[in-house]
């Protein structure tokens, strides 16, 4: 069993904190306390933010519940619960965000996170205050960032002590339905628990179909006392629940068959309203575990959770992890949706798991499907021959397993989701994948017939892998159009059907600091997404693959690659330093990684471009521009976009040529390697054409006041203001946004690829951006390849990034490098001759000798225009075209 920890909060309020006991737990008993902690703060905020939350969301879920069918919910009712969820969060996360919450939370994650793999942690609230034992704790950035335990989750503390249990098939369900009144589907409760036959479990489903559920049926079913599971769907209230449409029957009245029942009862679910009042009255009887809803629960939440709950507790989490990643599932029916459509504020808050520490971990028992146990998957007189074919396969099977990627890693080639877009196809898809990339111990046993079955759906029949492709096909054309899908269905592709192909990885940012903020990421994949689809196309074109059909099969360009397909690996190194190493020191070393796209940032780049030289790895950065890595250079280092000693000399060109302004205040981040070196590059060349700077302004620094550094601005005269803030690896960016609000539109602004982005044109006031002129490495409206401008439009349904186009021209170097010469050396041998070159969408591309910087790298010039038809109504133009209609963009309003 691993750790745990329980945090006991006896006495105290709201008004005046409350004092706090932790308690560390392991195999059943206690190995440490402490009783020093400090008082959590009071927050005398909460219950009545609560409640207010509590009084629309009540009302709200009634309508839900007991609308007649066809009937919606007033859009306003949504958006007054919407906007009281907004302002519970906050003022929770307020209170959560106290510096003695993260003193609480280093005494936990000192004891618990040591030699424990975070993926099994339950922390444990022992608490009879009914608001902290309803708050959303998941809020506290103990179970949210990657740090901490982030695969945690907190459960209510249950009284227990009976000897430990665990589930066993045949396991004995009995499934109880109540009143289906106000238009429960309990019919579909019901078919997601008859699922479970297939994976050993014997149900007993009351009432029988067309009839209502009476008490004495429910006594005399819960009197048998055989049941490892109890489950009930239904209405409930407090401590009673709905049996039919006019009797309320309180769980008193069912005391002495519980209390027989309970005696077997591993695991009670009530998927119903307002089951914290059960789970405190079968607590009395000893049940370990068990599952309720905080507040009343819509049907439609009720049937989703249940839904992900059963799909996770199947495939052999441990119970506490299946209920967070349902509850974290239903976080996609949160989100606002049309006006007449419904959606449900909070839904992942409701769900809530009671246990206690000295319980064992709860596992669905992992045994063969029903279907699969009728009859054997090999008769014996085949085992041999068969046991030779999966002898045959185990060194490529292995190798698959010891090169695969850690769940949680935050590295995949499509056995999970990197990126915070997660809808269902694509879950689906990413499954079956992940089914495969498990230790290699746990395919040693082959002589166990689900293993067997396990290594010939991953390594010889490949159905994990067909299945992964249909499952993220129907993602890309029904959900949305995805790079990271787009990358995964052509790995899927790949492994499903036999091919041979070489293998790269592209390392990209996914921000976490305040919110999950993929944009850049994105528009990084599209380019790498594209560049292997045109390669794969080039492999499935051929005669045993005609069959194979890929999205952009009939207008994308196909590029063969020694008749093999690409193989590509995502990362992650969130714009930190130290992930960016973690993932640099693994990439590095896998040896069937040809080469890397990546990093981003020159913070992330500097901070790992060591690691991948000394294993004598290519890496080709789609962003990185500080000069810092021309003086220093490595020989496995080259880079797409203009460096930026190239791009100081453009853009002191447009300050005195174009502007004719020879004044400046800069605004930048004096640590980071980029924006330094940015600025340093451009105030030698300034001051040398007779510039002069009135002032810099540290962007990073705590105390920093956009109204403030402006006013300073206007005191000191006419000037225009530069802006270059890092590339998100810190909160430059928004403070450079707050400057161009606070500029009012009377200075000129120019400014560097990092403000090229919809938080930019999000602004959305003509007025404050109509000065703004950005630096950038390629606009699709002025490409020199313009062929690439429409097939990325066709392929992603708008128009691509400076972004995308950098990190496809960083594959496509790979790719020639691979193509000829198929190895590590080779491919650094290939890059680095003189003689290299590639026609890239940004321009021709070739490499300093020695050096790794791009020959003749490409800047652009664009400002922002009027466009009613885009998004925020505004859009980033190349300078050189007059108007938007000129450039040839329909700005007319949809």
């Amino acid at each position: 069993m691993s750790k745990q920890a329980v945090i006991k909060i006896e006495g105290g309020s709201f008004e005046s904190g409350f004092p706090v006991f932790l308690e560390f737990w392991q195999d059943g008993r206690i190995i440490a306390t402490d009783s020093n902690c400090p008082q959590l703060p009071p927050n005398p905020q909460i219950p009545q933010v609560y409640e207010e939350w509590r009084e629309i969301y009540t009302h709200l879920g009634d309508r839900i519940i007991k609308i007649p069918d066809g009937q919606t919910t007033h859009a306003s009712t949504l958006q007054d619960c919407q906007s009281a969820t907004q302002t519970l969060e906050s003022t929770v996360e307020t209170w959560f965000s106290d510096p003695i919450f993260g003193d609480i939370r280093g005494r936990i994650v000192g004891q618990v996170k040591d030699g424990t793999s975070t993926e099994s942690v339950r922390i444990i609230l022992d608490t009879s205050n009914a608001y902290l034992r309803k708050l959303s704790w998941d809020r506290w950035d103990l179970f949210d960032k990657s740090y901490f335990l982030p695969q945690a989750e907190l459960t209510l503390l249950s009284s227990y002590n009976r000897p430990t249990e665990i589930l066993t098939t045949p396991l004995k369900i009995l499934a109880i339905f109540g009143s289906h009144q106000g238009g429960l589907k309990l019919q579909e409760d019901r078919e997601l628990i008859e699922t479970l036959k297939k994976y050993g479990a014997n149900i007993t489903a009351i009432p029988r179909k067309g009839n209502f559920l009476t008490p004495q049926e429910l006594f005399d079913k819960l009197w048998m006392g055989n049941w490892d599971i109890i489950f009930y769907a239904g209405h409930s209230s407090e401590k009673q629940i709905q049996v039919d449409h006019s009797l309320n029957l309180s769980i008193e009245a069912l005391k002495e068959a519980l209390k027989k029942a309970a005696k077997n009862v591993k695991l009670a679910v009530f998927n119903s309203c307002d089951g914290l009042g059960i789970a405190e009255y079968l607590a009395d009887f000893e049940i370990p575990h068990l599952i309720v809803m905080r507040e009343p629960v819509p049907d439609q939440v009720a049937r989703t959770f249940l839904k992900f709950f059963l799909e996770e507790f199947i495939q052999g989490k441990p119970l506490h992890a299946a209920v967070r990643s349902a509850r974290q599932h239903l976080q996609q029916i949160e989100i606002p949706t049309h006006t007449d459509k419904l959606f449900y504020p909070g839904a992942s808050w409701l769900p809530v798991l009671s246990q206690n520490p000295a319980a064992s971990e709860l596992y669905w028992p992992q045994t063969q499907p029903d279907h699969l146990l009728r009859k054997p998957l090999i008769k014996p007189w085949q085992f041999i021959p068969l046991s030779l074919v999966l002898m045959g396969t185990v060194l490529y099977g292995v190798s698959q397993i010891v090169s695969s990627e850690k769940m949680g890693d935050q590295i995949s080639q499509g056995e999970e989701i990197l990126t915070p877009f997660q809808p269902r196809d694509k879950q689906r898809g990413v499954k079956p994948v992940a089914n495969c990339q498990r230790p290699w111990s746990d395919f040693l046993p082959v002589w166990n017939g689900y293993v067997r079955q396990r290594w010939i759906d991953c390594f010889i029949s490949h159905q994990n892998s067909q299945q992964a492709v249909r499952n993220l096909q129907e993602s890309w054309q029904e959900e949305r159009k995805d790079p990271e899908t787009l990358i995964y269905l052509n790995n899927a592709l790949l492994e499903a059907t036999g091919a041979d192909y070489y293998t790269i990885a592209v390392v990209v940012p996914i921000l976490k600091k305040e919110v999950i903020d993929a944009e850049i990421a994105e528009e990084l994949l599209r380019g790498i997404a594209q560049a292997q689809t045109e390669v794969n196309l080039s492999l499935f074109n051929q005669s045993k693959y005609s069959d194979i059909v890929l999205p952009g099969s009939n207008f994308l360009d196909r590029n063969n690659l020694n008749g093999k397909g690409l193989k590509v690996i995502i990362a992650d190194d969130s714009n930190l330093e130290s992930q960016a190493i973690t993932v640099a020191t693994t990439l590095a070393k896998r040896s069937e990684i040809l080469g890397v796209v990546g990093h981003y940032t020159s913070e992330m780049t500097m901070a790992t471009v060591d690691i991948y030289n000394q294993n004598k790895k290519v890496l080709v950065s789609p962003g990185t521009t500080t000069s810092e890595l021309s003086t220093q250079p490595r020989k496995i280092f080259f880079r797409i976009p203009t460096v930026n000693h190239v791009q100081a000399n453009v853009m002191v060109d447009v300050l005195l040529n174009q502007i004719n302004q020879k004044r400046v205040a800069i605004f930048y981040n004096p640590a980071s390697p980029y924006s330094s070196d940015y600025k340093k590059q451009f105030k030698e060349k300034f001051l040398e054409k007779g510039g002069y700077i009135i002032d810099s302004f540290d962007l990073s620094t705590p105390d920093f006041n956009a109204e403030r550094a402006i006013q300073k601005i206007r005191d000191s005269g006419e000037s225009a203001i530069v802006l270059m803030p890092d590339g998100q690896v810190t909160n430059s960016l928004a403070r450079s946004l707050e400057v161009i609000k606070e500029n009012l539109g009377q200075s000129s602004i120019v400014g560097t690829l990092s403000l090229y982005s919809p938080k930019a044109l999000k602004i959305a006031k003509p007025k404050l951006l109509e000065k703004l002129i950005l630096l950038v490495h390629w606009h699709y409206l002025s490409s020199p390849n313009p062929d690439f401008s429409k097939t990325a439009l066709q392929l992603w349904g708008g128009p691509v990034s400076p972004r995308t186009a950098l990190a496809y021209d960083a594959a496509l170097v790979l790719i020639e490098g691979i193509r000829q010469h198929p190895t590590r050396r080779g491919v650094r041998q290939a890059i680095a001759d003189q003689t290299f070159g590639v026609e890239g969408v940004t321009g021709p591309i070739e490499f300093i000798p020695g050096i790794g910087d791009r020959k003749q790298p490409p800047v652009s010039r664009v400002r922002v225009v009027a466009c009613p038809s885009r998004e925020f109504g505004f859009a980033f133009l190349p300078i050189q075209f007059a108007t938007a209609e000129a450039a040839g963009l329909n700005c007319s309003n949809p």
